[in-house]
């Protein structure tokens, strides 16, 4: 394959040329590790909204892309710029291209007025140069399935066989209301979920939730959940009862992700002690400030937004610039919604913690 080529011109930012596809999925495939052209090909034709690339003499060396999704933000659904498919061809990195169309892919969600845009980073910090900021923490949880406690009813979880995934829906869909900033999820993302390249999935469904794990890989002899939808106390409880069951197979572990620890706390599994690791998740910023104003419906004070990008604009303008703390544009997310436990110095009481509902998390990989 591929992946380079003799260069001489500028480079300039323009859509992905329909006929640039094979280049494009080149240039994926070696920054992703996944070589199947058929899912790239369906993944760039159905999932992705918008694809800016870099190019030079012609020639596409970078792309991002942009699939539009629907957010909780509050009591509300809004429009959320969801950055995917982020590559570089190796010989054109770190020369500001990824950013350029980053830029490129925001202003043109920008000039829709979507309030709100999202994304899984490679790197933290390369994102937060961006404007980005983390605005939810995740528990990843591993445990002995010996030391769970048999709270549950294991048989309240049925076996789901995953070419029929309706009924999952209305159990998804109850259970990301729960949370702030997380994705609805539509039937292409269902499918793509259900049909990982690197997971031979396995469901169960409950009353009130289920569960999907991976049992391709078991490393460890450690059982992965990478799903667990639960809107009830009794169907976590049920849940563990179930992977407790497991560990008469191939397992000794299972581990899992939480937006919470108190239902597990509650059961005070001491002996061996979980493995808890908390780490960031989804990164969001800002993008049409006003409106994001409007879906915040609130009577906000001005505030100042410094945009490393140049797209998100402050809200209302301010007569006097001097002691007044400008927000990055992720900054302005966090500060809404429940991501501090106290007011940070210099945030406006109006926008402190104005749609801070819910707490954030999301699931949704994109």
């Amino acid at each position: 394959m591929t992946t380079t080529k003799a260069i001489t011109g500028e480079y300039v930012v323009k859509p992905v040329e329909p006929s640039d596809l094979s280049r494009a999925i080149d240039i994926w495939s070696l920054s992703f590790g996944f070589m199947d052209r058929d899912r790239w090909t369906t993944f760039y034709d159905s999932f992705l909204d918008t694809a800016m690339g870099a190019y030079t003499d012609d020639y596409l060396v970078a792309v991002v892309g942009i699939a539009n999704f629907q957010m909780w933000l509050g009591e509300q659904l809004v429009p959320c710029a969801g950055v995917s498919a982020v590559a570089a061809d190796p010989a054109h990195r770190r020369k500001g291209l990824i950013r350029r169309c980053l830029t490129a892919c925001l202003q043109e969600s920008h000039r829709k007025r979507v309030p709100l845009t999202a994304l899984w980073p490679f790197s933290y910090p390369f994102y937060q140069r961006m404007g980005y900021e983390v605005t939810d923490m995740q528990y990843h949880v591993e445990l002995d399935l010996r030391a769970l406690p048999d709270v549950g009813d294991a048989t309240r979880y049925k076996r789901h066989h995953l070419d029929h995934y309706d009924p999952l829906k209305p159990i998804h869909e109850n259970w990301i209301k729960q949370s702030n900033l997380s994705i609805k999820r539509g039937d292409l993302q269902w499918r793509r979920l259900l049909s990982h390249p690197e997971r031979l999935v396995c469901g169960f469904k409950h009353d009130d939730g289920y569960i999907l794990w991976n049992i391709k890989d078991r490393v460890n002899r450690t059982l992965e959940v990478f799903e667990w939808a639960w809107n009830t106390r009794e169907a976590f409880f049920d849940g563990l009862a179930l992977l407790k069951r497991m560990d008469d197979l191939n397992f000794d572990k299972v581990k899992f992700k939480m937006s919470s620890l108190d239902p597990l706390l509650e059961l005070g599994i001491t002996d061996p002690q979980p493995n808890i690791v908390l780490k960031p998740g989804l990164m969001t910023r800002v993008l049409h400030t006003g409106a994001f104003i409007e879906a915040i419906g609130k009577n906000i004070p001005p505030f100042l937004i410094d945009d490393p990008l140049g797209v998100s604009e402050s809200h209302e303008s301010l007569k006097a610039h001097n002691g007044v703390r400008q927000f990055s544009p992720g900054e302005v997310v966090q500060v809404a919604t429940d991501f501090f436990s106290e007011k940070p110095d210099g945030v406006p009481e109006g926008l402190y913690r104005s749609v801070a509902t819910r707490k954030n998390y999301s699931v949704e990989f994109f």
